[in-house]
């Protein structure tokens, strides 16, 4: 055999061999569970692996030569924008994004890879992206996430629950108290015990109710049950009724008697001693304290209304920190800056919010919105 045969021969040893090395990497990057896309350096598709277009549905001739952002979702094109961006400003180097693509079973989140390739002289030739799947890693995300707000929730109403115990009982606590005082000065024996007996079964009443609370598991959903509006209303003054009474309290109702709404008992009783008290603390020393209640139906809300003739709050001053933990607006030694707080906490949640009206000398106006159940 010749030299020149030798060489021939010898050169097309080396291309089988290049033949066959290129399709055995070509093998392994279109059998593999990763995503492999180029893109040329306008950014259109050059190349689509088997599993990216098998995952994705689609065919690989349907997209050759088209814009890459046609196959990811319009929230995250700045993302794929600015990592595009990143490899184009530091040739070489890889940056990484995670994109999501709508499939049949959801949602397909991804993390991809991308890199500028460059020629033997250094000039950039095109866009390598490489991506495999996170979806799981995702989805353990949102429940770890789910679980870390779940233990938010509880915490935040083991707080209130703490405030509802301390405030609901020493009302009624406050109120035996005061029968207790003047009885004294009463002869009538029997009206004595009947406000004593009054009073203690709204005790009892709201203990049944925080036991109710206490029996919230983990799915954090508030125990509800169909009250009359009035009739609640009603027992929540009278089972503070020496405290209304010293007061000289004047109580208006402008809604109907039958009316009533879907709530948590405990909450909604706390509300309303929050409010009532409240009232009480800061009535005006020039006036008799009216209290005035409506009830309204909105399309979400069953809308409760309770206004006083108080000394009045100046939003202008205070909005902003009106519901804020320990914030107190007067000069009132038995304020603690609570009440408002959890009146909001608890309000929301139960998936209502609530609203306020007021000004100095003016009285205040709070307007409830119960969520309909």
């Amino acid at each position: 055999m010749t030299d020149l045969n030798k060489s021939e021969h010898k050169v097309t040893d080396l291309a089988e061999q290049v033949k066959q090395e290129d399709a055995y990497f070509r093998s392994i990057i279109e059998n593999n569970s990763f995503y492999i896309i180029k893109t040329d350096l306008e950014g259109n598709y050059t190349y689509l692996n088997p599993f990216f277009c098998k995952m994705l549905s689609i065919k690989p001739e349907d997209f050759l030569g088209k814009e890459s952002l046609s196959l990811i979702m319009p929230v995250d094109h700045q993302a794929c924008i600015e990592t595009v961006t990143k490899c184009f400003e530091n040739p070489g180097k890889s940056f990484w994004v995670i994109l999501r693509k709508p499939i049949p079973e959801g949602i397909l989140s991804t993390q991809w890879e991308f890199k500028l390739l460059m020629d033997e002289v250094g000039n950039p030739m095109e866009l390598l992206c490489i991506g495999h799947d996170i979806t799981p890693l995702i989805l353990k995300q949102q429940e770890l996430q789910s679980l870390v707000d779940i233990t938010a929730e509880q915490n935040k109403r083991l707080v209130n629950f703490t405030y509802v115990i301390s405030h609901n009982i020493r009302s009624h606590v406050a109120n035996i108290i005061g029968i207790i005082n003047i009885s004294e000065d009463l002869e009538d024996n029997k009206m004595v015990m009947d406000m004593l007996k009054g009073s203690t079964n709204s005790l009892d009443e709201t203990i049944t109710n925080l036991n109710e609370v206490i029996s919230i598991q983990a799915n954090t959903n508030l125990p509800v049950v169909r009250i009359n509006v009035y009739q609640e209303i009603s027992r929540v003054f009278n089972s503070i009724q020496v405290l209304v009474n010293s007061a000289e309290t004047v109580i208006n109702y402008k809604f109907d008697k039958a009316e009533e709404l879907t709530t948590n008992p405990a909450y909604f009783e706390s509300i309303l001693l929050n409010l009532i008290t409240n009232a009480l603390k800061y009535k005006s020393p020039d006036n008799t304290l009216a209290l005035e209640l409506d009830l309204q139906q909105a399309e979400k809300y069953t809308i409760l209304t309770f206004k006083d003739n108080g000394i009045g709050i100046d939003l202008d001053k205070y909005r902003g920190q009106l519901f804020g933990m320990y914030k107190t607006f007067h000069k009132n030694s038995d304020a603690r800056g609570l009440g408002l707080y959890i009146v909001k906490t608890q309000v929301e949640a139960m998936g209502g919010k609530i609203e306020v009206e007021s000004a100095p000398a003016m009285g205040t106006a709070f307007k409830i919105y119960f969520r309909k159940m």
